[in-house]
């Protein structure tokens, strides 16, 4: 029987005391900024974002592994792969491989103070053992508005997840809303952590719906135009042989049941769509205003010069794109995230990288900057190269992928696996039970975003072909 509590007494210091490493060299801190739901808007107001890109490096080809929440940040936070199998599921159960340690725990046994503030993992206390301290807005059982820091006068009144509105456009102090209250417990932390290096995680719960800032960051884009021809006809679910269900079919007024299926034919008009994206946008701004906040923090106790700094997301937001609205696809939009990595130590000429990368990339990438060495398995490669030389040569591809578990769909256990690269997005969807593709999507995104599916032109055989033949490599290389 497999004993917990003796493998953490006995095993993992022998284990992992080959990856302790020493030397006189002062350790950098790490800060990972980690948003939910955001995409890399490039028209998006983030001048605090825009000023660290400017000395770090912006990857503008960076991806998510899994446009879901849970796998997403178990997978880069663990290092280790959702082809694997592993879906959406605890990080616990991530760790159970005896040879592996997260992210946080791998830094912890390299004398760094751990902390974990806001929304990481889903749970951080699933990776307790990782943390020196962990915090999160307290939350009841079933209070979901307060789970996504969601603000209202009604806040209270609120008790069923039916009644909550998408967007949200109130006069409230920026205290009432908890990212806020997050960036200030960061902010103190910082303040009373000492000399010894840290390893601080801070999640941000926006901008995930409901969509609800401090009224300032709506009123920056009152002047801004968004476009009305993406949203023509718009429904929520496209073209995708599973119809991804809708983030904004448990949110009023587009739909009055989560469990309903009539959301699949409901309309989103213009005027509708537009109070989406401007909403979606003002979070954008607002987060970008929290780490502002603890970007002058750090320099106002000195710590500027020898702490790295990520921002990041655990996925994009379809805000209408390919006629959906959420996340749950291997679409470009989904699955596209910002990510910026600046490391005061290393002077950039050069500040954007069109490499392609992962965010399984980001654990060993921090491990080289922090001068260490994990000896344990890691599925994504450092990104070093790229950081010191953002126009070299760089990786070619990325992969995701996606599981459905829809009652509603014809085949009902459906595997999704993505490749993407500069010229196209390929997506094969399996049936896990027959271990058959079932349907093919191939997009030529330089003629824009996944829109035109041209996996039946007889041009495109031998294209999926190779890109399929790409996919296999993949999976077998993490077998």
């Amino acid at each position: 029987m497999y004993d917990k509590t003796m493998f953490k007494k006995i095993f993992l210091p022998l284990i992992f005391s080959v990856l302790l490493f020493s030397c006189d060299i002062e350790k950098p801190n790490i800060i990972i900024i980690i948003a939910d739901d955001m995409s890399p808007l490039e028209d998006a107001l983030t001048p605090r974002i825009d000023e660290i890109a400017s000395k770090g490096v912006k990857f503008t080809n960076a991806y998510s592994q899994y446009a879901n929440c849970a796998p997403s940040r178990q997978s880069f936070l663990s290092g280790l792969s959702p082809f694997r199998g592993l879906r959406q599921g605890r990080i616990d159960d991530y760790l159970k491989r005896n040879d592996h340690v997260s992210m946080p725990m791998f830094f912890k046994l390299n004398n760094y103070k751990t902390l974990s503030l806001g929304k990481v993992y889903h749970d951080a206390k699933q990776d307790k053992d990782a943390w020196d301290f962990f915090y999160d807005i307290p939350t009841e059982k079933n209070n979901y508005q307060n789970w996504e820091s969601y603000a209202s006068q009604k806040n209270k009144e609120i008790k069923n997840i039916d009644l909550r509105p998408a967007v949200e456009n109130v006069v409230l102090p920026m205290s009432s809303y908890n990212d806020y209250n997050i960036a200030k417990k960061a902010i103190n932390f910082l303040k009373q952590l000492g000399s010894d290096p840290f390893f601080m995680t801070i999640g941000f719960r926006k901008p995930h719906l409901p969509f609800a800032a401090p009224r300032e960051f709506w009123e920056i884009y009152d002047k801004m135009e968004f476009e009305k021809s993406e949203f023509n006809n718009a429904t929520t679910y496209g073209d995708s042989i599973v119809y991804m269900w809708s983030e904004l079919a448990s949110y009023k007024p587009f739909s009055n049941s989560y469990k309903s299926k009539n959301y699949r034919n409901k309309k989103i008009l213009n005027e509708e769509a537009l109070e989406l994206k401007k909403g979606y946008y003002s979070c954008v701004s607002f987060i970008d205003h929290l780490i502002g906040m603890i970007v002058d923090e750090t320099k106002s106790l000195a710590l500027d010069n020898n702490t790295i700094i990520v921002i990041t997301s655990d996925h994009g937001f379809q805000l209408g794109e390919q006629q959906i609205w959420g996340k749950h696809t291997n679409y470009k939009t989904s699955t596209n995230i910002p990510l910026i990595i600046y490391d005061p130590r290393i002077k950039n000429k050069i500040n954007i990288s069109d490499g392609f990368v992962e965010l399984l990339d980001l654990f060993p990438t921090i491990v080289d900057l922090a001068g260490l060495n994990n000896k344990g398995k890691m599925d994504g490669k450092s990104i070093i190269p790229l950081i010191n030389d953002p126009l070299g040569e760089g990786f070619s591809s990325s992969f995701s992928m996606y599981q459905s578990f829809q009652k509603d769909v014809n085949v009902k256990d459906l595997k999704a696996y993505a490749l993407h690269n500069k010229k196209y997005t390929y997506i094969e969807w399996w049936d896990t039970v027959s271990n058959t593709i079932v349907n093919q999507e191939l997009y030529d995104i330089e003629t824009g975003l996944e829109s035109v599916n041209i996996a039946s032109d007889p041009s495109s055989k031998e294209i999926m072909k190779n890109l399929s033949k790409k996919i296999k490599i993949k999976n077998q290389s993490l077998l």
